[in-house]
């Protein structure tokens, strides 16, 4: 297999574990899954499609098509737990605990 795909598949696979996380409101699992995926995340971004042939390219495309997808879904979870939390978040901005 084409090192590329298979760095694709380990991404992948991450994100399928942090959208299930994210259907369990385990925030912090997909943090930890999040910095450990990033390093092959930075490494994605010098992949060049056009090294690959016709059918690794098929295969990637469909790869990155569902890493989208499984975006979306982490998103559509974490986005309005973000959203109901950042009023609490803000007053902790404005009055810190334990200030004196």
């Amino acid at each position: 297999m084409n090192d590329d795909l298979a760095l694709l598949g380990r991404i992948g696979e991450a994100h399928r574990r942090m959208a299930e996380m994210a259907d369990a409101l385990d925030w912090d699992g997909i943090v930890e899954e999040w910095e450990s995926v990033y390093p092959a995340i930075t490494e994605l971004r010098q992949v060049s499609l056009d090294r690959m042939t016709g059918g690794e390219r098929d295969q990637a495309t469909r790869q990155i098509a569902e890493l989208v997808e499984l975006q979306k879904r982490i998103s559509a979870r974490i986005t309005p737990w973000m959203e109901q939390v950042r009023p609490l978040l803000e007053t902790f901005r404005k009055y810190p605990l334990g200030g004196d």
